[in-house]
C-alpha cells in the first residue's frame, strides 16, 4: 500500500473543488475574514474578507508577518489537539480555528478573523503604526471600525464555519477513499501479473515481496510454504532480509498460531532490541487457497519502528489471497515437472534394465537415477541370503567404504529392513529420531535422519531391499515412494533375469565346451586348440576397444571355428599324407559345417558368421565365399590371426613349431595379404601374462601318428593343399 496523500496532495484537491469560491462566500455570509491553512499554517487559500484595520496591517511586510505568526500558531494549536480553538492576534483580534480532518488526522485548517469581543484599546494603536511604519491617523481611524461581537452573534457565525469545514472534510475523505480504492486495485492488478509471470517458486515469492515492501514501506520479510497439513515441515520459499542479526522466518509457534487461527498475527521479530524500533514489530498473514492455509506471508522492518495498520493488513489478507494461488500453481508444476522427471527416468531405467543382463550395470544405474530424482544422499541395495538370513550389501551409492565395509553384512530381525522383509510393503520414516525402536536401522550413522525402504520384488519372492536415506527429516511424498517401489520391482525382474541368464550362461558354455571336446577326442591334435584360440581372440578383440558383448562372441566363436570337422571322416582327419582334391574340398568344407550345426541352436548371428568365414583371406582367394577385406566380419578375422597363430608355434610330426618371435614377424609379414593389417597389430600388443600357455599343452599326435597340418597354397608356408586346420 503506498503512502498517505501528503498537504501538497490536499490542497490540489481542494483547489480542484472551488475551494478559494467557497470560502469567500462563507466569509461573506459570516461577515468574517476566512483563509485555509496546512496543519503547519501555510496559506492554502487567499484570505478574503479583511476588514480595514487587518488589511492596513496587513498590506506591510512587517504587518504581514505579525499577521501570519498568529495564524501559524492558531493553525499548529489546533492540528495537534484536533479540537477548534479561539485565540487572539497580536493586534488584540480573535482569531476562530477549526480543523479540517480526514481519518480523524487534520489535513487542514479554516480560520475566522476581523472581529472583536470588545472594543480595541485605542492606546495601542499608536504604538503599533510605529512599529509597522503606517500612518497612525489612518490606523486609529480604522481601529475605530473594527466589529464587535457579542459571544452569541459569534457563536451564530461560527456554525456556518462549522459546516463548512464538514463539507470540506467529507469531499476530501471521498476523495482519498476513492484514490486509495483505485490505488488499491492498481496494485493488486500489478502484484497478480507480477506473482502470475513465472511458475518458479522461488521467482514468484522474490517478486512478491519484493512488491509487498514497496506497497508498506517493510524492510524484511519471508514467504514460506506449508509442505503438508500440519506446520511440522515448511518449505521457504523466499527471504529478504536488511540485516543479519534479524529474523525472517518466524518460529514454529509463530506459523502454528498463524495456521490455527486463520488469522494474522503480530509479534516482534527481534525480541531482544531496547527500542521499537529495534524490536521490529512484524506481522505474519496466513495464505489461503479456498479455506485451505498454504502458507505464510511475514513482514517486518517498516521506518522507526511503525507498525502494521488495520487497513495494511486487510489489503496485505487480499494480496494474499493471489500470491497464495500463484504459489499453489508453482507448487502443482513443480510437482508435475518432478513426475514427468520421474516417469522419463522410470522409462530410462525400464529401457536400461530390460536391455542390460549385467547386474553391476544395473545397480549401478538405479542408484545413480534415485540419487537424481529423490535427491537423496544416500542410496543402498541389499540382497537377502537365504542361507544365512542376512541382507548382504550389493550397491551402494554416498555410502563411505569404511561403512560399507562395516556393514556389509546385517540381520534384518527387529528393524526397518526386518519390517519391509516380512510385510512386502514399503516403510517411511520422516525423522529417525523420534521413531519407535522398531523402525530403526540395523546400524546407525548420525548422518542419516530419514529414510524410505522398499522391498526388492521378482515374481512374488523378495530379493531385497531397496533404500534412499535423507540428512535431515523429510516428508516422503507419494508420488517419491511410487517411483521407489517401481524402481525396486523393476531391479528384482531385472537382477532375476540377470541370474537366470547368468545359468543359462554356464549352461550354454558348459554346451560349447562339451562340443569342443567332442571335436578333441575325435581328433587329438586339436587338444587345447580351440580353447587358445577362443582366449587369443578375446583378448585381441579387448585391445581393439570391442564391447564385452561382441568379446564373448568371439570368444566363443574360438571354441567353435573348428566345429564343422565332426563332419569330416576321420581318415581324412588323421590322414599322414597329402589329401586328394575330393579330399581337400571335404576338408574345405568344415567353415560351412560348422556354421549349419549352429544355426539350429540360435547362436548368436555375429557367431555364426565369424565360424562360417574364419579361413577368409583379407587379399582374397580363401573360402568359403572368396570374400576380401572389410567384407569379411571383423570377427572372423580375428580368428584367423588367432588361429594361425596357434597353428605356428605348434607343433607338428614333420616340423618343428615356430618361436614366438618368429610366429610375429610371420604375422606381420602376411599383413594385407592373409590377415588384416588392424586385427594383426592388435593381436601382437596382447599383454604378454595374455599369451601364456593354455593349460593341457599343445596338440600332437601319440604313438608317432602322422598328420599334415592345416595350410593351403604354395605362395604360404601357413597354406597347402592338403591343409586341415
Amino acid at each position: 500500500m503506498k503512502k498517505e496523500p501528503t498537504h501538497l496532495d490536499y490542497k490540489e484537491l481542494l483547489e480542484e473543488a472551488g475551494l478559494q469560491q467557497i470560502q469567500e462566500q462563507v466569509s461573506k455570509v459570516t461577515g468574517l475574514a476566512a483563509l485555509v491553512t496546512d496543519p503547519s499554517g501555510k496559506p492554502i487559500t487567499r484570505i478574503s474578507n479583511l476588514c480595514p484595520f487587518c488589511a492596513i496591517i496587513n498590506n506591510t511586510d512587517p504587518g504581514h508577518a505579525r499577521c501570519m505568526g498568529s495564524r501559524i500558531e492558531t493553525a499548529k494549536a489546533v492540528a495537534k489537539s484536533g479540537q477548534p480553538a479561539l485565540q487572539l492576534c497580536h493586534a488584540g483580534l480573535v482569531l476562530i480555528a477549526l480543523p479540517i480532518k480526514i481519518k480523524n488526522e487534520t489535513v487542514a485548517v479554516v480560520i475566522g478573523e476581523n472581529v472583536s469581543l470588545e472594543p480595541l484599546r485605542l492606546e495601542i494603536v499608536p504604538e503599533l503604526a510605529r512599529e509597522l511604519s503606517l500612518n497612525g491617523k489612518e490606523l486609529m481611524e480604522a481601529a475605530r471600525r473594527v466589529p464587535v461581537w457579542t459571544e452569541e452573534r459569534l457563536r451564530e457565525a461560527v456554525e456556518p464555519f462549522h459546516t463548512f469545514t464538514d463539507t470540506l472534510s467529507r469531499l476530501l475523505y471521498s476523495k482519498q477513499e476513492l484514490q486509495e480504492k483505485t490505488e488499491k486495485l492498481a496494485a493488486l492488478f500489478e502484484f497478480s501479473q507480477v506473482v502470475t509471470s513465472s511458475l518458479r517458486i522461488s521467482e514468484v515469492a522474490k517478486q512478491a515481496l519484493e512488491l509487498v515492501f514497496g506497497l508498506t514501506g517493510a524492510t524484511s520479510g519471508s514467504v514460506v510454504m506449508l509442505a503438508g497439513e500440519t506446520s511440522e515441515s515448511i518449505e521457504v520459499a523466499a527471504t529478504a532480509e536488511s540485516s543479519k542479526e534479524f529474523r525472517v522466518v518466524p518460529e514454529k509457534e509463530v506459523i502454528e498460531a498463524v495456521t490455527r487461527e486463520g488469522s494474522e498475527l503480530r509479534f516482534d521479530s527481534h525480541p531482544e532490541g531496547n527500542t521499537v524500533e529495534e524490536k521490529r514489530p512484524a506481522l505474519s498473514m496466513p495464505l489461503k487457497v479456498g479455506d485451505k492455509i498454504t502458507g505464510v506471508l511475514t513482514l517486518s522492518g517498516k521506518l522507526e519502528g511503525a507498525e502494521f495498520g488495520e487497513d495494511e493488513a486487510r489489503f496485505l489478507s487480499v494480496l494474499g489471497t493471489s500470491l497464495a494461488l500463484a504459489l499453489e500453481n508453482a507448487r502443482l508444476f513443480r510437482d508435475l515437472e518432478e513426475n514427468a522427471a520421474m516417469l522419463k527416468q522410470l522409462i530410462e531405467v525400464g529401457q536400461l534394465v530390460s536391455s542390460s543382463l549385467e547386474a553391476d550395470v544395473i545397480m549401478g544405474y538405479v542408484l545413480q537415477s534415485l540419487k537424481e530424482v529423490l535427491g537423496a544422499k544416500w542410496c543402498v541395495l541389499r540382497l537377502l541370503d537365504e542361507e544365512t538370513g542376512e541382507l548382504v550389501l550389493k550397491a551402494s551409492l554416498g555410502m563411505s567404504k569404511d561403512l560399507q565395509a562395516e556393514v556389509e553384512r546385517v540381520r534384518a530381525e527387529g528393524t526397518i529392513l526386518g519390517e519391509v522383509l516380512k510385510t512386502a510393503q514399503p516403510q517411511l520414516v520422516e525423522d529417525l529420531a523420534k521413531c519407535a525402536p522398531s523402525l530403526h536401522l540395523p546400524y546407525y550413522s548420525k548422518e542419516i535422519r530419514s529414510v524410505a525402504v522398499v522391498p526388492v520384488l521378482a515374481r512374488g519372492k523378495v530379493l531385497g531391499t531397496l533404500k534412499v536415506y535423507s540428512s535431515s527429516p523429510r516428508r516422503w511424498k507419494e508420488e517419491e515412494v511410487g517411483y521407489l517401489a517401481t524402481i525396486a520391482s523393476q531391479t528384482g525382474l531385472a537382477l532375476e533375469n540377470a541370474r537366470l541368464y547368468s545359468s543359462l550362461r554356464d549352461y550354454y558354455l558348459s554346451a560349447v565346451q562339451a562340443l569342443a571336446a567332442a571335436l578333441e577326442a575325435k581328433d587329438v591334435y586339436t587338444r587345447g586348440h580351440s580353447v587358445r584360440v577362443a582366449n587369443w581372440a578375446r583378448a585381441c578383440a579387448r585391445v581393439l576397444g570391442l564391447g564385452a558383448e561382441e568379446q564373448e562372441q568371439v570368444y566363443l566363436a574360438g571354441l567353435l571355428h573348428d566345429l564343422g570337422k565332426i563332419g569330416v571322416r576321420e581318415d581324412i582327419l588323421l590322414k599322414p599324407g597329402p589329401l586328394t582334391e575330393e579330399e581337400r574340398k571335404e576338408m574345405q568344407s568344415h567353415p560351412v559345417v560348422g556354421a549349419r550345426i549352429l544355426e539350429p541352436a540360435r547362436f548368436p548371428a555375429a557367431v555364426i558368421t565369424a565360424v562360417r568365414h574364419h579361413h577368409e583371406d583379407y587379399g582374397g582367394g580363401g573360402y568359403p565365399a572368396g570374400l576380401v577385406g572389410e567384407e569379411i566380419p571383423l570377427l572372423a578375422r580375428i580368428i584367423r590371426v588367432a588361429d594361425t597363430y596357434d597353428a605356428m608355434t605348434s607343433a607338428r610330426p614333420y616340423r618343428q613349431a615356430l618361436t614366438q618371435r618368429q610366429a610375429r614377424e610371420e604375422l606381420r609379414r602376411w599383413a594385407g595379404r592373409q590377415f588384416d593389417p588392424r586385427v594383426v597389430e592388435a593381436f601382437l600388443q596382447i599383454p604378454e601374462d595374455q599369451m601364456e600357455e593354455i593349460p593341457g599343452g599343445r596338440g600332437g599326435y601319440p604313438n608317432g601318428t602322422f598328420c599334415r597340418s592345416a595350410l593351403a597354397d604354395n605362395s604360404s608356408p601357413w597354406k597347402f593343399s592338403n591343409s586341415k586346420v
